[in-house]
């Protein structure tokens, strides 16, 4: 490879780019300007508080020396003796002394005025007319300043400030100084000269405006803007930019005055305030233009050898990225002659590790193959497990529903054991399937609204066999009424799962609870058992696969540590938790499932699933049976039999269909793993041979996954049940309408 000649660092060309740019002088710049501009507004901000503050004093201090002069009035002894011709005159002297006062008024308790100095002594007087404010002086003896409002007797735009007269504590006579808002605009005007730019305003406690410095004709007696009654009943002070009612953009600042608690406000229009800000943002713009211009050029002829000899590089990465060898370009700049030595060296490493990867690959590929393939053996030897432990439960357990209706009653204990354990192993190889299956994806939840208590009461039926057995308490607190969305039949297994497993974990006789209630949109379930609880460590860790409490190696309580695991991936599924608390051994274990309650806006009538009384069975014709397993064949057909139904048998396919041929059975009951053809294929050959009667088709077998329902569906099974079934549930099945 050719040397290069004189190389630069790419820092030398980079730093010439910045400098050329001056793009820090331009940043500074506008944090300059920004800050003298934010500094700026601030001034004109503060002096505008400031001045509204010192209007507010003024109006309160105008107020407050009329309120004392009315104070001083009515000392006077002529009211003390009652010679109200003598007042009037004193009333005529000290108006005169108020450049602000248009009359004085003097009115007694109940609002008949009796002097006014608007009018002579000796005509008529009305009542006063602004009641409200004269009926809070006679109630707290206090003085008022009234709004405005115009004048009863003037017709004038003004206000009133009204003293009581008070003797023996009782007020005697109301005493009343009429200002007009004339006369009044002259005292925002008594604070230091400003620009005629600037207006001043006074605002009553109604929000009215009470005196203007400019155009006082036009704005006296009007409301402010919306914007303005909200600041004035949000705070005592307020600095803001908004629209004046001339529809002129301002600046400006109100402050209420504390005596008076009216509204002193100034403004300045913000086109007057904002021109010294647009100036410095201009000049800074064209000098920041200059500045970006002349660095741009210098950069723009800088940049341009750079971007030659970077393309060379880039182009030279994007060889080795398609797999080809580099092309051994040069550089003059130092760092980029290094980065594509780099490169070079980069290709022949990557050729190396491609050949590497590909080994891997190809590993991995035939690890996961058979990872894949040790998988659906393992999920064929669960369903085959369950087939094969199903089959001589099936059997057994309809043996003992024979047992109990031919009553032996010396046997009576023996069959209870008997049922008691094979429920126990059925329900173990349930739990097993159901893992495997949650732990694939494999359930489908079928969601429907109906209210928790039906998944309760079938919670407590399943579990009822143990709960008699070791003679629990189970005490329900399940109010009426809350409905969930949800599989009926896995909410009611979570249930049966956690009353099983605390009915197990606790003593005989002990006291279990189960407690429903509705709380912030949610239904929640609480579990609660008086058993041997959980140390610290196994709570965390309680719904883990195969995690169980520590048990003597009797295993008196027995299971495989399954149903907690199924309990929580079921809820999960459902959009809800579970979690399990203790306060440690011997202190007693809670459950507590909490699941969406069902919107209100979709609620839907439910109809209450009850229990019909028990009846016999009606015959509802003749009953073909179709199973391989002589035992299980012999104890369904007598058990259909002592359930009064006229019940066949077969043991394979064909001579399921030559019985079905000779005899025309209206319902058939039929395994699906048959020696000579499976029970799909024989349920579809049955419907196709006698299409004209009616033919009820119950699937009875081993296999119970989701995959064996549907397959069951299609093959036109009206019913499926997993061995080993309750004899109750498939007479019910059988005594659905045919057709």
């Amino acid at each position: 490879m050719a040397a290069p000649g004189r190389t630069f660092s790419i820092r030398a060309h980079l730093l010439l780019l910045v400098v050329g740019t001056l793009l820090p002088a331009v940043v500074i710049a506008v944090v300059l300007v920004r800050r003298v501009v934010a500094d700026n507004r601030t001034a004109v901000e503060q002096r505008l508080l400031e001045t509204a503050r010192a209007v507010a004093s003024v109006v309160d201090a105008e107020l407050v020396g009329t309120i004392r002069a009315l104070q001083g009035l009515g000392e006077s002894d002529r009211l003390t003796t009652g010679e109200i011709p003598g007042f009037y005159g004193q009333a005529q002297r000290l108006l005169l002394t108020q450049p602000t006062w248009s009359a004085v008024s003097l009115s007694t308790p109940d609002g008949q005025q009796i002097v006014n100095t608007a009018q002579a002594p000796a005509d008529k007087l009305p009542m006063v007319a602004d009641r409200g404010s004269f009926e809070q002086v006679v109630v707290t003896k206090r003085p008022v300043i009234g709004n405005l409002q115009r004048g009863q007797i003037t017709r004038q735009m003004g206000f009133v400030v009204r003293v009581p007269v008070v003797r023996d504590d009782r007020v005697v006579y109301v005493l009343t100084a009429w200002i007009t808002a004339q006369k009044f605009a002259d005292v925002p005007r008594r604070h230091a000269p400003l620009s005629e730019e600037w207006v001043r305003g006074v605002v009553d406690t109604n929000g009215v405006i009470v005196a203007r410095s400019r155009e006082p004709e036009r704005f006296v007696g009007q409301r402010g803007t919306a914007a303005s009654q909200r600041r004035y009943d949000e705070g005592s002070e307020a600095v803001f930019r908004d629209v004046s009612l001339d529809g002129t953009t301002v600046y400006g600042a109100v402050s209420r005055a504390p005596i008076s608690h009216w509204i002193a406000g100034v403004s300045v229009p913000a086109s007057s305030v904002d021109a010294r800000f647009r100036e410095s943002l201009t000049a800074l713009a064209a000098i920041a233009a200059l500045l970006l211009a002349v660095g741009g050029s210098g950069a723009y002829f800088i940049s341009r050898r750079m971007s030659r000899e970077l393309s060379a590089a880039a182009a030279e990465a994007e060889a080795i990225a398609g797999g080809l060898r580099p092309s051994r370009a040069s550089s003059r700049v130092t760092e980029l002659q290094r980065l594509l030595d780099a490169l070079d060296r980069s290709a022949a490493l990557l050729e190396e590790r491609q050949h590497e990867r590909d080994e891997q690959v190809t590993r991995a590929n035939a690890a996961r193959a058979e990872a894949e393939a040790a998988d659906r053996a393992k999920d064929e030897f669960l369903a085959m497990l369950g087939h094969e432990l199903r089959n001589p439960l099936a059997p057994a357990l309809t043996a003992v529903h024979l047992l109990k209706l031919r009553g032996a009653a010396d046997t009576t204990r023996e069959r209870d054991v008997i049922e008691r354990q094979i429920r126990h192993m059925a329900r173990l190889v349930d739990d097993l399937l159901d893992v495997s299956r949650l732990r694939r994806g494999a359930i489908e939840l079928r969601r429907e609204r109906f209210e928790i208590t039906d998944a309760v009461a079938r919670a407590v039926e399943m579990t009822s066999p143990v709960f008699a057995e070791k003679q629990h308490r189970l005490e329900l607190d399940v109010p009426a009424g809350l409905q969930i969305e949800a599989d009926r039949i896995r909410i009611a297994q979570v249930l049966s799962n956690l009353l099983s497993n605390a009915a197990k974990y606790s003593e005989r006789a002990a006291h279990i609870l189960l407690r429903v209630r509705e709380e912030n949109g949610h239904v929640i379930i609480e579990c609660r058992d008086t058993g041997i609880g959980m140390p610290a460590d196994l709570v965390p860790r309680v719904f883990d696969l195969f995690v169980q409490g520590q048990r003597s190696l009797d295993r008196r309580q027995g299971g495989l540590g399954l149903g907690l695991t199924v309990a929580r991936t079921l809820v999960e599924l459902h959009g809800g938790t579970i979690e399990a608390r203790s306060d440690g051994t011997g202190q007693g274990s809670t459950f507590v499932v909490r699941l969406p309650a069902a919107p209100t806006a979709a609620a839907s009538p439910v109809h209450e699933r009850s229990r019909a009384p028990q009846k016999p069975h009606a015959h509802v014709g003749r009953v073909l049976v179709v199973d391989d397993n002589r035992d299980g064949l012999d104890m369904l057909l007598d058990a259909l039999r002592a359930a009064g139904h006229d019940a066949i048998g077969a043991s394979t396919g064909r001579e399921a269909l030559d019985v079905a041929e000779r005899l025309r059975p209206s319902i058939a009951v039929l395994d699906i793993g048959l020696p000579d053809m499976d029970g799909y294929e024989l349920a579809r050959a049955l419907r196709t041979r006698d299409q004209d009667a009616p033919l009820h088709l119950i699937a009875l077998t081993g296999y119970g996954r989701e995959q064996d329902r549907a397959a069951a569906r299609a093959a036109g099974f009206d019913a499926f049940f997993a061995k080993p079934v309750e004899i109750e549930a498939l007479l019910e099945s059988l005594d659905q309408p045919q057709g």
